[in-house]
């Protein structure tokens, strides 16, 4: 057994949830599309570190990727700000999120 101990290093993910699990509007209910942004300001650095990944749905038989959104932000302890542009056009934008932790993001209405 091999057991992994994890690092100093600190991260954040991301579970997006579109308007069409909660009210039928907007985009797909797991946010399938999305471009999120995460820029945080490492402790050792004065210049930013902005990451951006997709919701993506591939698959191969019997199996699925994940649809969790998973940054790794170093030795930031916060992350400055998190942008969404969802399927549906809306964009969304959240500020000084805590890290170490999985966070559900769910689609405006506007």
């Amino acid at each position: 057994v091999w057991m992994n101990g994890g690092g100093d290093n600190h991260w954040i993910t991301l579970r997006l949830r579109g308007r069409m699990a909660v009210d039928g509007t907007g985009s797909n209910a797991d946010g399938i599309g999305a471009r999120v942004y995460v820029k945080t300001i490492p402790n050792d650095s004065t210049e930013p570190l902005v990451q951006v990944q997709e919701v993506l749905a591939g698959s191969s038989y019997l199996s699925m990727d994940s649809i969790d959104l998973e940054f790794g932000v170093g030795s930031a302890t916060v992350v400055d700000e998190i942008t969404v542009f969802w399927p549906s056009g809306r964009r969304q934008v959240l500020t000084d999120v805590s890290v170490d932790q999985i966070i559900g993001i769910t689609e405006p209405s506007r």
